[in-house]
Order: structure tokens, then sequence, then C-alpha cells
């Protein structure tokens, strides 16, 4: 896990994020999940996607989720994934044959990796070491949602934002509460279609 030390208190750990190397021609019509997830996984990432909609106001990536793509049939698919009709989410560990490689890309240890609109990889091991070792979350659930908050937000386009407050922040830092903040958003409209009622999903206000 790569991380830097920022002072006795506060530490930050990289978030990962691989963004496609090809323009997408446009949203895929429906999102397949790895029959890995757990039921509390997908059902967070449905919340995710259902924050970002939220907070934008806006139904333009409103994206039907199922479980039940097959990795063990295609193990690797995501290493080439190719935009169209239909977006893969996998869900690997570091003893994947392919996470090396994830790795080699980073330069470190990644919770995941995004190609916009196209798929998506979250790797369960390194999520849970920001519960069982880094101590940054209190629970599996809650690493994970603001994982896939934030690879979602990758997903939707955006690249990394230096507000330490933003869910699209390039690191995490303990004791900060990270969510779809104004300029978070205000990047997200300048990409995306937003409604009248956007706002920010920051508890107490921005």
């Amino acid at each position: 896990m790569s991380k830097m030390s920022l002072s006795t208190l506060i530490r930050s750990v990289s978030i990962a994020s691989l963004l496609g190397l090809v323009a997408c021609s446009g949203k895929p019509d429906k999102i397949r999940l790895d029959y890995r997830f757990s039921q509390q996984e997908v059902y967070l990432i449905a919340e995710a996607q259902k924050e970002w909609i939220e907070a934008a106001d806006s139904s333009e990536m409103d994206i039907p989720i199922s479980l039940g793509f097959n990795s063990d049939q295609k193990p690797y698919k995501f290493r080439e994934q190719e935009s169209g009709s239909e977006a893969i989410f996998y869900k690997i560990n570091t003893n994947h044959p392919e996470y090396n490689l994830l790795k080699e890309v980073h330069g470190y240890d990644p919770l995941g990796s995004t190609l916009e609109l196209t798929g998506m990889v979250l790797v369960e091991d390194i999520i849970r070491e920001l519960v069982e070792i880094e101590k940054i979350y209190d629970t599996y659930g809650d690493a994970f949602y603001k994982t896939i908050l934030h690879e979602y937000g990758h997903f939707l386009g955006l690249d990394h934002l230096e507000a330490p407050t933003s869910v699209m922040a390039s690191l995490i830092y303990v004791g900060v509460e990270t969510c779809i903040d104004g300029g978070t958003l205000d990047y997200y409209c300048s990409i995306n279609e937003c409604g009248p009622n956007r706002h920010p999903t920051c508890k107490g206000g921005e």
C-alpha cells in the first residue's frame, strides 16, 4: 500500500485510477458486475451511482446494473476491455495473475482501475487494508463505498482533484470526510448534464 506520512496524525493512501486510453463514443446501456461481488457490494455500487445522479440532479447516467458476469470464464478481459453497449466491473485480489500489471502501471498497489464508461476493477484485499491495517475506515463497507464512489467518478469521466474533501481527491487523509463537494460537482457538470437542483452531498453543507 503506497502511503505518505504528512504528520504523526495524518496519513494518506494513494487511490489509483487508470483512465481510458481511447475516447468513448457514449454511455453503455448496462453495467454488468462480476459474480464475485457480494450482495453488500452490489448494493453499495448502486448507492454510489445513485449519489452521483442525485448530486447532479440528472438521470443521464442512470445505467441499469446487474450481477452476473462470469470472470472465471474471462479472467483477463478487464485488461483488454473496449467501450461498447456493456460496461463490466471486476472484483479481484492481489493474487490475480494480472494484478502485478496494474501495480506496474500505477507504481504502487492500486485500490482500483477505471476505464471511462467502459469498465472498472476493484481490488478487495487492498480495500480491506484501509480498515485492517491503515485504520482509515471503521468497516469494510465504508472503505468499499468511498472507493467505488471515487472510481465511479472516473467512470463518468472525472480526473483527480486537489481538494482533500473531494471524493475525487488523489489521496485519502485520515480524519477528513470526503464527498461530492461543490468543486467536484462543478467539475462533473462541466462535462455531464446536470439539473437545476444539483447539490453537494457533504454532511452539514459543502
